[in-house]
C-alpha cells in the first residue's frame, strides 16, 4: 500500500481547518480534497479526494494516523482504489503538506517523493 511515514505528530486539529483542498496538477492528472473528515479522538483524519486521470475519475480516501512518534499517511483501506501514479502522487503530497503542520522528515515510503 503507497504511504508515507513521518517524524513527529502532526497538528491534526489544525491540519483539518486549513488543509488546502487543491486542486493540484499530478502529471496527466488532476486532483483536490473533497473534505476533511477528523475523528473525536483528534487521532486520525480522513481525506476524501478526487483524482482524475485520463478523463476518468478515481474516489481515493487518503488517512492520516499517528504512530508512536510518527504521523502515517496512506490509503484508507475501506475504500478500494487503483493505485495509480496520481493517486500515489497525491499520497505524497498531502504527506508534504503535513510537515507545515508539525511533520518532520519522511522516515520511511514506498513511495517517489518531489
Amino acid at each position: 500500500m503507497p504511504h508515507v511515514i513521518l517524524r513527529g505528530h502532526a497538528d491534526l486539529h489544525r491540519a483539518w481547518q486549513q488543509l488546502p483542498q487543491g486542486p493540484w496538477r499530478l502529471g496527466h492528472a488532476v486532483a483536490r480534497l473533497e473534505g476533511r473528515f477528523l475523528s473525536a479522538s483528534q487521532r486520525e483524519l480522513l481525506l476524501p479526494a478526487v483524482v482524475v486521470e485520463y478523463g476518468r475519475p478515481l474516489h481515493p480516501v487518503l488517512s492520516v494516523s499517528f504512530r508512536e512518534e510518527a504521523t502515517a499517511v496512506h490509503l484508507w483501506d475501506v475504500v478500494k482504489v487503483e493505485r495509480t501514479e496520481a493517486v500515489k502522487g497525491l499520497v505524497a503530497l498531502v504527506a508534504g503538506l503535513l510537515r507545515e503542520f508539525g511533520a518532520g522528515e519522511v522516515l520511511t515510503t514506498n513511495l517517489k517523493l518531489p
